[in-house]
């Protein structure tokens, strides 16, 4: 099983003039033709040889829209128990390669 969660800082939201609804709205309509379950708001899941293809979809949003970084509090990624921090791990990604998150 593959979980992937996003979790917002609300002071954060509020300085951005963003609901938690509008920052998942694309996440949600990335993973709807790909039977993913949302089973809490932000948290989303997925079984079987794909899930973790599927679940990264939303990496490739927030690479776009790297204001995300400044708006969550967690992105991790659970497979089966073991957990990532995709939030610091994309951070580091960017501060290793000489990129501004600007």
């Amino acid at each position: 099983m593959v979980t992937v969660t996003f979790k917002f800082k609300k002071e954060k939201l509020k300085e951005y003039g963003k609901t938690e609804d509008e920052l998942l709205n694309p996440f949600r309509e990335d993973l709807k033709p790909w039977t993913v379950s949302e089973i809490a708001p932000g948290v989303f899941q997925k079984d079987g040889q794909d899930a973790l293809v599927i679940l990264d979809f939303p990496l490739m949003y927030i690479r776009k829209n790297l204001y995300y970084l400044q708006l969550l509090d967690e992105w991790t990624l659970d497979i089966d128990g073991d957990i990532e921090n995709c939030k610091e791990e994309l951070i580091n990604y960017y501060r290793e390669n000489g990129q501004a998150l600007e």
